[in-house]
């Protein structure tokens, strides 16, 4: 076990940082994040207040990555190369404070209201991930190109192909960083970034599913894989590994 990758584990397991809490273990709902072959075995639990979010609501992301290839000083979420480029999968959990009082990604009577629910991801992508990891607001390109509506159970869920901003980058073109994500994630290998720009726009499709599941609580899993067939398989063991865990609700 390489030292960064055992720091990335131990600072994983650290989440949440004190003073922090996971408003949705707090609330008895479980987020199980399983570990597949070629994920780093451990899970974040990383909340985000409103205050941190600037929206409506706070947000609790459970979340693991792609493990450190031999050798490598950073998670296969940097590597271009591999089907984990760019992705975590688990969970989030969302606490509303939207004045009407319905949960987030929904109104008040009840229907999906998929551009809210989107906004997580975007959220996510653009600023809690790329953003923390230094990526200017020019290269912040989060967008929907598909989605596909459907319904499992009591799941409502959500087909979505999207460009995203890459945490790929030179540390060089870092704009004022979160350090801290570096004991999670490493630093990029400089031979990742040959003929590759910093934060470069990268098409993904995965699935999400969502439903309430307490007063003003919605409950969110899935993940994101590159639109590649070795990112789609990658995406199938994810869906496959988790909806078990999570299926009936």
């Amino acid at each position: 076990m390489g030292l960064q990758r055992e720091l990335a584990i131990l600072a994983m397991k650290a989440t949440p940082l004190p003073g922090k809490r996971n408003f949705l273990a707090e609330a008895g709902i479980a987020t199980p994040v399983p570990a597949i072959r070629g994920s780093i075995g451990a899970v974040a639990h990383e909340p985000f207040m409103a205050f941190d979010t600037k929206r409506l609501m706070d947000l609790l992301v459970a979340f693991t990555i792609g493990d450190f290839s031999s050798g490598a000083g950073c998670s296969d979420y940097f590597n271009p190369h591999s089907p984990w480029y760019n992705v975590f999968y688990g969970a989030y959990g969302i606490r509303s404070y939207k004045r009407d009082g319905s949960p987030w990604g929904f109104t008040r009577d009840g229907r999906v209201d998929l551009e809210e629910m989107l906004e997580i991801p975007r959220l996510d992508y653009n600023f809690l991930t790329a953003g923390e990891l230094g990526c200017p607001a020019s290269k912040m390109c989060f967008e929907v190109l598909d989605v596909r509506q459907g319904r499992e159970g009591p799941w409502h869920l959500a087909d979505v192909a999207c460009f995203i901003p890459s945490g790929l980058h030179r540390v060089q073109d870092a704009q004022a960083p979160d350090l801290t994500y570096y004991a999670v994630f490493g630093v990029p290998e400089e031979d990742y970034l040959v003929g590759r720009e910093s934060y470069e726009r990268v098409r993904m499709r995965g699935r999400m599913y969502f439903r309430p599941v307490a007063d003003r609580l919605t409950l969110v899993w899935g993940g994101l894989c590159p639109d590649t067939p070795e990112g789609q398989r990658l995406m199938g063991a994810i869906i496959d590994a988790m909806s078990p865990l999570y299926a009936g609700g």
